[in-house]
């Protein structure tokens, strides 16, 4: 065993790493504040929109509410994207793992600043600074370790001591003086880091759509289903109470509910699955996704049965019948199964 503590450092620009806040470990879910966001943000897409009808918008005070939500209604109906990039976030997101921060800076239109594990020294027990597989949530380690054991106790006991060697190298090479950009070789993916995210409503209508589907690592809905948490508590939290700065954010909360609201997979902004190559995989809802599509249902009406659907051929009759008299029931999709399910793209 070593100590938790750093003892030598071998490399002054090293610095221990702030623990992850409180809460991470026992949720699950990663922690995402908003810092900053363009403060009128319907008005200042509405005013851009303005210009492709020959209006010139040279005060944000002359839109009036409806226009700020027409705008954003339109923008659902056209491929004109560029617009959304008049609107720009700054996020904070805490306690995400490495092997997800590894997906997530493939982003080309977003700028990222994370903390950086060549100076940064995770200290003290990675038990609060490592992220369990869901596969393992509520488990306890309690199988003992033995014969080939299929059992989740038994995994989690695996999983513990695997991270505690790796916890124990890693610290005893750094206490024995090599720089820690050298040593985080050891570190495990699991270890949990954070990271600014600065980017357009472009790119987080693109992120979110992409992650927010089944086809995404479960890691990933956990931290879009925070970021739209992020986005309705931004007003809700003034950063001065009582300032004409914060009055006038409370009045722009509306519009923050409604891009919150956005965060949802791509088929539910393009209105049917966009994964649907050989490669990709199979998901829970993808069926229902599909005869909704072929009904020409708006995805706002998804949560609901759709009690007519007439089969006009065989490959459109999920019975294979045939018979375009034959009606039959598209059942709701539900938030939770694309959302809350860590298997809803498995077989």
């Amino acid at each position: 065993m070593v100590s938790s503590d750093i003892s030598k450092w071998g490399d002054r620009q090293q610095y221990v790493s702030e623990p992850m806040p409180e809460g991470i470990k026992a949720s699950g879910s990663p922690k995402v504040i908003l810092l900053n966001a363009t403060p009128d943000p319907l008005g200042s897409l509405a005013a851009l929109c303005a210009i492709y009808t020959g209006r010139v918008v040279r005060s944000l005070r002359d839109v009036t509410d409806e226009e700020r939500r027409q705008a954003l209604e339109d923008m659902s109906a056209t491929e004109l994207s560029g617009p959304l990039e008049s609107i720009q976030f700054h996020f904070l997101i805490e306690g995400i793992d490495r092997s997800f921060t590894h997906q997530a800076v493939r982003g080309r239109n977003a700028f990222y600043g994370q903390e950086s594990l060549r100076f940064a020294v995770p200290e003290g027990s990675w038990s609060d600074r490592t992220t369990l597989p869901p596969s393992l949530a509520g488990t306890t380690g309690t199988e003992p370790l033995g014969a080939e054991n299929t059992r989740d106790e038994y995994k989690r006991n695996v999983w513990d001591l695997a991270i505690d060697n790796a916890r124990q190298y890693y610290l005893h090479l750094v206490n024995g003086g090599m720089p820690a950009e050298e040593a985080r070789g050891l570190l495990p993916h699991a270890i949990q880091t954070r990271y600014h995210w600065v980017c357009s409503l472009r790119e987080l209508l693109h992120v979110a759509g992409l992650r927010t589907c089944t086809q995404a690592q479960f890691h990933w809905r956990l931290m879009m289903a925070e970021v739209a948490n992020a986005l309705r508590e931004f007003y809700i939290y003034p950063s001065n109470p009582g300032s004409v700065y914060d009055r006038q954010r409370a009045d722009c909360a509306w519009q923050f509910e409604l891009i919150a609201d956005l965060i949802r997979p791509v088929c539910y902004q393009t209105g049917r699955c966009g994964f649907m190559a050989k490669f990709d995989r199979d998901c829970s809802i993808r069926d229902r996704v599909e005869r909704n599509a072929r009904a020409n249902r708006p995805s706002s009406k998804w949560d609901t049965p759709h009690e007519v659907e007439r089969c006009t051929s065989d490959s459109d009759c999920p019975g294979g019948c045939g018979n375009d008299e034959t009606i039959t029931l598209i059942e709701p999709i539900r938030n939770w199964e694309w959302a809350a399910d860590p298997g809803a793209a498995r077989k």
